[in-house]
């Protein structure tokens, strides 16, 4: 016997009935808190020393998923109403309408790397600096041993 769907643990999970998929259904509005800039990484001295500064406020943080880097600003958006309930929903901005749940803090980690001192972004960077020399003395080794090889 095939089991009934159970709409309303489906509900309770936050599920698109729909879709199946993960929905806002009894969110407490996470992504209407914490603003997301997408940001370029830093490519220069003057770029760290940037983000070095912002970070050291305590309503900033970066993030970097799928190699992708971010700022959040902590905040909440003023249109929000006591219980949480968009007060202008039917006429929110595109990117409010454009959210995509699965990808949200309600569904588990959003990031891959979480830099939110200015201590946290300096080892971040400087482990990078080392990746990208060794990467880069590595290929330089390869191209020198292929010269070698067609000479």
């Amino acid at each position: 016997m095939p089991k009934k769907k159970n709409k309303k643990k489906d509900r309770a999970a936050g599920k698109d009935e729909r879709t199946k998929k993960p929905g806002c259904e009894g969110c407490p509005s996470l992504c209407c808190y914490d603003m997301v800039i997408p940001i370029d990484r830093p490519r220069t001295r003057a770029d760290e020393e940037e983000l070095t500064w912002q970070v050291q406020y305590d309503t900033i943080r970066v993030f970097i998923v799928n190699k992708r880097w971010h700022m959040i600003v902590a905040g909440k958006c003023q249109y929000l109403d006591k219980n949480g309930w968009c007060t202008r929903y039917e006429t929110r901005p595109e990117r409010c309408r454009k959210h995509n749940p699965p990808g949200c803090e309600r569904y588990g980690s959003f990031y891959d790397v979480m830099l939110e001192t200015p201590e946290e972004l300096g080892a971040y960077l400087d482990k990078e600096r080392k990746r990208r020399a060794k990467r880069r003395r590595k290929n330089a080794t390869r191209r020198a041993a292929q010269a070698a090889g067609k000479g």
